[in-house]
């Protein structure tokens, strides 16, 4: 089959759809028409209605208004008449005033004391409000509307009346863009026409009637067939009445919606018509252009099949000519995608590469913090028995060499619980307790011990800038980290140097990576040796050190930037060979509302008849080892102690009928109560006994206001401390 025959069918098999679509088109454009004529009668409907709602209610206000004045209600009319006048002066409205069968006063006309009487009685309104239409005002002999309601006198004495020209109404009519040949009417509770838009002298004031007169009586409203007064077919539509029953009535007339179906349908059969003609023309016409275009389309396509790009075509049939572009753009988007894919899928399998990094540096910290929490606590149980052990000693051997050796031995579990301690900041496992802390005050107390640090050899220069903001951070932490970062600036100087310490608030080019907010810059930087890249690479990575075996753990900057990361903010670090180190530290700034809580197991100084108090202790430890040396110490000061190895013992003996004068209690311990759950249940049942907790490692923050001993801690200070905590109990208050 040809490809004149193939344009021909096709011009045929989209004309017959074109010429079925052309008449449904006419009929859904005329059913559009029709519905968005049926939609604008509606709204303008209901606007007119609203509009002559506004209007009513406008004179009912002004009526109720009126209705509670003093002078009505004392039967001071000429006073009323003043004030009724001046109320509505600068209106297109007077006010008025019944009785049951006079009209006392009329503002249009001056006050009479006598009135005149009603022409047409009613009874007076008891409550609520009611509109009149009357064809013929007594004074206008015009349409007249009026708004009345009852005086504020019980039982009602009067009715006050506001009432306007219908010209008013007639005005709303009039102002609102009907369809053509459409009639717009107003009609009373009572079905009567107030306004018109077509002949209004002739329609005002008659009745509907009809199919209209009944909906509208039967206060039914929408679209229904009627015959307007006139005697025209329409489509008309009833608004709602409004709070006063009265309502608005537009009618379309027939032949409108008829004449716009005859005109639809005659345009669809001309322009299908129109459409077989030209089809016909132009198939025969595009047969003989588009054979030649095809074979090169065909070819295009062959070369794009074999992954080549087509040449661009230029046939002289746009069609062809489209085609043919859009062929080459896929040639091209295609090789551009093979390309993509390539860098994609590179760039997916290095990411999946940083990502597996990423995790097992994360799983290598997760277990060193695991490894480090459990080990501290049993370490620090270790020391606290090494060291409360040779204090005890110490305490009966002269001076000496065994006496040194003790000492050392002091000093070694010292230097053992500061390494702990790192050990607990790198793997996350310590707990903080971040209060503000002033940098000013922290260096002026520092300053000693931080040149007898330096030892001589290595200068000391501070620039800290004036009114620098607190930092929210842990102050046992921050003193950790600026004492290591100032340790390793004097090792790397071993033939002297300069130590700067600086502090500012940070600029903003300088928070990249860190939440908003406001941050403190601290940094300690040296003038000795420096790093070389390779050493910069590994010098946060935990146990890395340049020092010489045994003069460095290698945890002193992961323990730094560890802190620095919990505490909310970033180690920054600087050097190059042979020009120094700098080390940075942006830490968030204090809240300014943020109080500074006190430390934990801060106690009043006591005089000394209270610090040699003998107490009875009760003593919760589960180690045996550090009991047994710490149950002597006690003892040896004269106190009674009672030692529990759980908390759940120790809970049993304090519901039974011992006394005590303090609690002392670990932490971490095997059974259904730790220390910190004790320390809770004593607070609650046993409030007049002070409790001292002691830790070695713990992930639960005890309470702020408990007394806390870190281990391994100093024989003189738990006895100091449970001094302090038992007199604290007995003070008064």
């Amino acid at each position: 089959m040809s490809i004149r025959t193939r344009l021909l069918l096709i011009v045929l098999s989209v004309w017959l759809p074109a010429a079925a679509a052309f008449g449904l088109l006419a009929r859904s454009t005329y059913l559009r028409g029709a519905d968005a004529a049926r939609q604008q009668v509606q709204q303008l409907a209901e606007r007119l209605n609203a509009a002559v709602e506004r209007e009513l209610e406008r004179r009912e206000v002004m009526a109720r208004t009126l209705s509670v004045s003093q002078a009505l209600a004392d039967g001071r009319y000429a006073a009323f008449h003043a004030e009724a006048t001046a109320a509505v002066q600068q209106t297109d409205s007077w006010a008025l005033v019944n009785t049951l069968n006079r009209q006392l006063l009329n503002t249009r006309v001056p006050f009479s004391a006598e009135g005149v009487p009603r022409i047409n009685q009613r009874p007076l309104l008891q409550t609520g409000a009611e509109v009149r239409f009357v064809l013929r005002g007594p004074m206008s002999q015009q349409p007249v509307v009026g708004v009345f309601v009852a005086d504020t006198v019980s039982p009602p004495r009067h009715n006050v009346g506001v009432a306007f020209n219908a010209v008013v109404l007639q005005q709303l009519v009039e102002a609102l863009p009907y369809p053509e040949g459409s009639v717009a009417s107003v009609m009373d509770q009572q079905q009567r026409v107030a306004a018109r838009n077509r002949e209004p002298g002739r329609w005002v004031g008659v009745q509907a009637t009809g199919e209209l007169g009944r909906r509208a009586a039967a206060r039914e409203h929408g679209f229904a067939q009627t015959v307007t007064l006139d005697g025209v077919a329409s489509l008309s539509y009833l608004s709602p009445p409004n709070r006063h029953g009265w309502t608005t009535v537009i009618a379309l007339p027939m032949r409108t919606l008829t004449q716009a179906a005859n005109r639809l349908t005659l345009q669809a059969l001309s322009a299908s018509a129109v459409l077989l003609l030209v089809g016909l023309g132009l198939a025969l016409l595009a047969a003989r252009r588009i054979s030649r275009p095809m074979f090169q389309l065909r070819d295009a396509a062959l070369q794009l099949g074999a992954d080549q790009v087509p040449p661009a075509l230029a046939t002289g049939v746009s069609e062809a000519d489209a085609v043919a572009a859009a062929l080459r753009r896929a040639g091209q988007h295609a090789q551009q995608a093979q390309q993509e894919l390539q860098a994609r899928v590179a760039a997916a399998v290095e990411e999946a590469r940083q990502a597996q990094a990423k995790l097992l540096e994360s799983q290598k910290h997760e277990a060193i913090g695991r490894l480090t929490g459990g080990l501290a606590h049993d370490f620090n149980n270790l020391l606290q028995t090494i060291t409360t052990a040779v204090q005890l000693a110490l305490r009966v051997v002269p001076e000496g060499p065994h006496r040194r050796a003790l000492q050392a031995a002091v000093g070694a579990s010292a230097k053992a619980a500061g390494l702990v301690r790192q050990m607990l900041a790198f793997g996350r496992a310590a707990t903080l307790a971040p209060r503000p802390v002033a940098v000013n005050d922290w260096l002026l107390q520092s300053e000693e011990l931080i040149k007898k640090t330096l030892q001589g050899r290595v200068g000391l220069s501070a620039h800290i800038a004036p009114g620098l903001p607190a930092v929210m951070v842990d102050p046992t932490q921050l003193d950790l980290a600026l004492l290591n970062l100032i340790f390793n600036a004097r090792d790397a100087m071993p033939d002297g140097g300069t130590v700067t310490i600086a502090g500012r608030e940070a600029q903003a080019d300088e928070l990249a990576g860190l939440p908003p907010g406001r941050y403190v810059r601290l940094s300690v930087a040296d003038t000795g040796h420096g790093m070389d890249a390779a050493t910069m690479a590994q010098a946060v990575e935990p146990y890395f050190t340049t020092k010489p075996v045994g003069a460095g753990s290698g945890l002193g900057l992961a323990q730094v930037q560890a802190f620095a990361r919990h505490s909310g903010g970033l180690l920054r670090l600087r050097s190059e060979a042979g020009q120094g180190t700098e080390v940075t530290l942006l830490l968030p700034v204090a809240d300014a509302a943020a109080p500074a809580p006190l430390q934990a197991g801060s106690v009043p100084a006591l005089p000394g008849d209270a610090a040699r108090r003998p107490l009875r202790v009760l003593m919760v430890e589960d180690d045996a080892l550090a009991a047994s040396v710490v149950v002597p110490a006690l003892q040896a000061a004269g106190h009674q102690v009672q030692l529990c190895e759980n908390a759940d013992q120790a809970q049993a003996v304090l519901q039974g009928e011992a006394s005590f004068d303090l609690l002392f209690t670990d932490v971490v311990m095997p059974g259904r109560l730790n220390g910190i759950d004790l320390a809770q249940w004593v607070r609650q049942h046993r409030p007049q006994l002070p409790t001292v907790l002691a830790t070695g490692f713990t992930q639960q923050a005890p309470d702020a206001d408990l007394v806390v001993l870190h281990k391994p801690y100093a024989i003189d200070q738990l006895l100091a401390t449970l001094a302090s905590a038992a007199a604290a109990a007995t003070a008064p208050r």
